[in-house]
């Protein structure tokens, strides 16, 4: 069974540096790691999260509106 840890294995290794401290505390490491890899992680996101937020919205209006 696969585990999530995120980058958590490439910012213990030192292969990826972690985000400025006042980017972590305005949780926008994300916003960080989108600048050192665009390529890759443009689509997960800027395209992934806000569909994912959007399905997750449309479920919760469905389900009130069944009640």
């Amino acid at each position: 069974m696969p585990i999530g840890v995120g980058a958590l294995f490439d910012f213990l290794s030192g292969s990826i540096p972690r985000a400025p401290a006042l980017l972590r505390v305005l949780r926008l490491e994300w916003l960080f790691r989108l600048a050192l890899e665009p390529g890759r992680l443009w689509r997960r996101y800027l395209i992934g999260n806000p569909l994912f937020l959007w399905r997750v919205l449309r479920q919760r209006s469905e389900m009130t509106r069944r009640r």
